[in-house]
């Protein structure tokens, strides 16, 4: 049998916004440390920020393969998953293009285009709620150069798009 499909596996509701490493522990410690997955979360630590994109929440995409199906019947057993997408008794699938095509739309999820000038609030880090101008765009709209001004001093800061804000 040639596996060329992704499992729609889904999250527990007992667990309020697991993070995306819980989530990765998860798949890793039921599946293996092999298995090819797709968590629909973008998250990446620049400097003292964590960028994070949230494109689906409550479900995650697990390549399909004997392995794991052959684990499919312990995956409850977790207490961050429900189980695999199951309707009319069948298990669901969806094709690898799909999985393709949910990637390329989370990456650009983070891109933002603000213009040079424009006024906005930073909503993480250790800058978090301080207004800010921008300065520049850099690569590619994933990081804002921020120019925040305070009475001591400026401070400069690269602050990834996601935690960016317009005022």
């Amino acid at each position: 049998m040639e596996y060329s499909n992704w499992l729609i596996i889904e999250l527990s509701d007992l667990i309020d916004n697991p993070s995306y490493s819980d989530i990765e522990n998860g798949i890793t410690s039921v599946f293996g440390d092999d298995v090819e997955y797709f968590i629909p979360i973008h998250h990446e630590r620049i400097g003292s920020y964590t960028s994070t994109s949230v494109l689906m929440q409550g479900y995650v995409f697990v390549k399909d393969c004997s392995k794991v199906r052959d684990q499919l019947p312990i995956i409850s057993d977790h207490r961050l998953f429900h189980g695999v997408l199951v309707y009319g008794g069948k298990i669901q699938t969806v094709k690898s293009s799909v999985v393709a095509g949910l990637k390329r739309k989370l990456k650009k999820s983070l891109k933002k285009r603000f213009s040079q000038g424009k006024r906005v609030r930073i909503c993480d880090g250790a800058l978090k709620n301080l207004i800010g101008e921008v300065v520049s765009v850099e690569d590619d709209g994933l990081n804002i150069m921020v120019k925040v001004t305070r009475i001591s001093r400026e401070i400069l800061a690269p602050i990834p798009a996601t935690q960016v804000e317009e005022v």
